[in-house]
């Protein structure tokens, strides 16, 4: 199966509040879209006055993942575009990109988890186990050489795959 483009959108941490965690997130970036497929696209995450009491959050990522949605089937640059999402929150980007696009959308989710639904109807869904999950897990560390976090992990069994 030829995939034309997997665009993965994500938050940031902030090289200022979380410059460990950033260096790891850049390093990810650096590896994944190696591969000219791969698009990762990151918001900056948003920091509370209380942080870290409070986690930062991503904010406006589903808003950018719909309307990369809508884009893309108004478009018609691609016959399918698939969503991998269980979030009801795009459910009205759904609605628009399969009634108004020229690309075909479909869905895709854990096993168990909501599957999104479009003017009543369901779409193509294509439901991941956790044995898909495991397949297509990203086992590199990401932590920079000769760290101790790196040095536990080298020091760790390793699990059967």
């Amino acid at each position: 199966m030829n995939y034309g483009v997997v665009r993965v959108f994500r938050g940031m941490p902030s090289n200022k509040h979380e410059f460990f965690t950033y260096g790891i997130a850049q390093r990810q970036r650096s590896h994944w879209t190696r591969d000219s497929r791969v698009e990762v696209t990151y918001r900056s995450l948003k920091y509370p006055p209380d942080w870290p009491g409070t986690p930062a959050r991503e904010k406006g990522i589903d808003v950018l993942v719909g309307i990369t949605v809508v884009s893309l089937a108004l478009a018609g640059t691609h016959d399918v575009v698939v969503l991998a999402s269980h979030d009801s929150d795009l459910e009205p980007a759904l609605e628009m990109a399969a009634r108004t696009g020229r690309s075909k959308i479909e869905t895709a989710g854990w096993v168990g988890g909501r599957i999104p639904r479009v003017d009543g109807r369901r779409l193509w869904h294509t439901a991941l186990s956790g044995a898909d999950f495991v397949q297509v897990k990203d086992r590199r560390s990401y932590l920079p050489s000769g760290s101790p976090a790196a040095q536990m992990l080298a020091m760790a069994p390793k699990p059967a795959v």
